[in-house]
């Protein structure tokens, strides 16, 4: 379908509101539309949305494509931008939407076969708020705002459950008794579940800061180094700011795998240790009682009148030494 965006009547001569419309089948773009957002369009829509503005959308195929030449580029002064924006963040599985921008003067396209949120918190905002009208791409930069805040929203809100994830951790480890298997299962679920979505957070941050860094031009008079100024300079270092703190995260989760492999192995210890002490206490006494089962008639010990007695007792011996010896050299 396709979503058009234009301009409102605003609360003051700098701003204005954007009115969202859904067009129809056949249904012509509006010549005065700012933002056309193409989702999951079909070739019709796809040809009305490149007549009005005259330039030549990206396929899927490209769209999927790795070098940053192929989604970053300009063609007779119309920017082509492909970025990975974060999709489905808050659920079990998060994903990953291509997105592409092209930016011809004031009018903004972008096109996409998922349904980020972003572009919808985008869209009510801007419905209600508006957007400064004195601003070429004041809709571009406002909907990248939208999505890197998300993205900082899902860091937050992934640190606040690996947090909570930490405490039941160790609080399991303290405990008396042993935790369950199907509780160290569940913990490492989760904890990939958390790593897949950092992972996937920290892939669309560096996606965005490329386009942000290819969509700014440099200042007059400033290196092709240089930050670039104003919102967009902000921008990029949030970005770096929370690029930061994926690598945090991604630490913090890499930290409590390698506390659960070891919780693991502990328990895995203990288990072979108590086997190793059982058969260390039960191997003399078999071995007696093994060697007093054999049928020779030259054995003297059969004519004993305590025969019997006396072998019980060797081999209760022979089992409660080893046991001491363990405890006196606290193996147990």
């Amino acid at each position: 379908m396709i979503i058009v965006h234009e301009f409102e009547a605003g609360r003051d001569d700098e701003t204005a509101q954007l009115s969202e419309r859904t067009l129809r089948q056949g249904e012509p773009v509006p010549a005065d539309s700012v933002w056309i957002d193409l989702v999951e369009p079909t070739g019709e829509e796809r040809k009305a949305a490149e007549n009005f503005a005259g330039v030549s959308l990206p396929t899927p195929e490209e769209m999927d494509e790795i070098e940053p030449s192929e989604l970053l580029y300009a063609d007779d002064g119309v920017r082509y931008m492909t970025a990975r924006v974060l999709a489905l963040a808050k659920t079990n599985r998060p994903k990953i939407a291509n997105v592409s921008f092209i930016r011809k003067g004031r009018i903004l396209i972008t096109v996409r076969y998922d349904d980020p949120k972003p572009f919808q918190m985008f869209s009510r905002h801007a419905q209600r708020f508006g957007v400064s009208k004195g601003e070429p791409d004041a809709i571009f930069i406002g909907l990248i705002d939208t999505i890197v805040a998300r993205a900082s929203e899902v860091l937050r809100t992934t640190g606040d459950r690996i947090d909570t994830l930490s405490e039941a951790i160790f609080e399991r480890a303290s405990r008396k008794g042993r935790p369950l298997t199907e509780e160290y299962q569940s913990v490492l679920a989760t904890l990939g579940q958390e790593g897949s979505r950092i992972s996937k957070a920290r892939e669309s941050l560096d996606s965005i800061e490329l386009m942000l860094r290819f969509a700014s031009a440099p200042a007059k008079g400033s290196g092709e180094d240089s930050e670039p100024q104003g919102h967009l300079g902000t921008m990029l270092r949030d970005i770096s700011s929370l690029e930061t703190q994926t690598e945090y995260l991604l630490g913090k989760v890499q930290f409590l795998l390698d506390t659960i492999l070891g919780l693991v192995n502990l328990n895995q210890n203990d288990i072979v240790k108590i086997l190793s002490v059982i058969m260390v206490v039960f191997t003399p006494p078999t071995f007696f009682a093994s060697m007093y089962g054999m049928n020779f008639k030259n054995m003297p010990e059969y004519d004993w009148h305590y025969g019997y007695q006396y072998g019980l007792v060797l081999m209760l011996v022979s089992a409660v030494v080893p046991y001491l010896v363990f405890r006196w050299k606290k193996w147990l």
